[in-house]
């Protein structure tokens, strides 16, 4: 039948489908894509935190942790400092420590850090000093040496920095400019970015978007810093090194 309305389609009478054949509209075809719309849309929908507001929740996250690992270098003026400690909530930690200065031996040193109290153990360093021999017959390449206070607060400034509330404070003095964010992966995992570029430096936090534990920090300019956090989660306790393998230069009382 012709349509009454010279601009309205010619309607026909509707054509029958074989019994059992998919009904008009085709709901087979919306059961099978609606799950990959609702991702789609789903993805679409989560809008990424500001830079300034993730970069808190990570500072915090980091601060509550019991324990995490630190492995990377940092440089500060001509000392390059690379590390691998595995560090505690209360800022003991344990590992190793390569510091690198122009012209010199790397000097390679195992470092115990408990409270203000650290030991060394860097064979390389007492062949530096021309130390051979130990009293009491100590092994140079197996004996601790109980560090003065001056010496032991330098060890400990080089960790500080990136690790429990200093790594906030670190943070708070780095991001000065405007931050962005976005999606990235990192080996097998999706991650955040926050990063913070401006003039002759820039700074970069990788973050893991479900637990916002840092997982790199890397910074450039003057102090480049470059580091991976892994291991995250409870610890030992760091303990002090046997007593029969501690050595206490005269000049000090020995701890306790």
């Amino acid at each position: 039948m012709a349509s009454a309305h010279p601009n309205l389609p010619t309607l026909g009478r509707p054509v029958r489908r074989p019994a059992g054949g998919p009904r008009r509209g085709r709901p087979w075809l919306a059961a099978v894509l609606a799950p990959a719309l609702a991702l789609v849309l789903a993805s679409c929908g989560q809008s990424l935190p500001s830079g300034s507001y993730l970069v808190h929740r990570v500072a915090s996250s980091m601060a509550r942790l019991g324990a995490y690992r630190i492995t990377g270098s940092s440089r500060a003026v001509k000392t390059t400092t690379s590390f691998s400690v595995l560090v505690r909530r209360n800022g003991d930690f344990q590992g190793t420590l390569d510091i690198a200065v122009p012209h010199a031996a790397i000097f390679r040193s195992d470092v115990i850090a408990i409270g203000s109290t650290v030991y060394v153990r860097s064979p390389t360093e007492l062949q530096e000093l021309g130390i051979s021999s130990l009293p009491g017959n100590l092994d140079p390449a197996t004996t601790w040496v109980l560090q003065p206070k001056t010496v032991a607060r330098s060890y400990r400034q080089s960790v500080e920095p990136f690790s429990g509330s200093g790594l906030a404070a670190t943070l708070r003095r780095a991001l000065r400019g405007p931050l962005t964010v976005s999606r990235s992966k990192l080996p097998g995992v999706g991650v955040l970015v926050v990063e913070e570029r401006g003039g002759s430096s820039s700074l970069r936090l990788f973050v893991a978007p479900a637990s916002d534990h840092l997982l790199e920090l890397a910074i450039t300019g003057d102090q480049p810093v470059s580091l991976r956090y892994s291991a995250f989660g409870l610890a030992k306790p760091v303990a002090a090194p046997p007593s029969s393998e501690v050595y206490v230069p005269p000049t000090q009382a020995p701890p306790g």
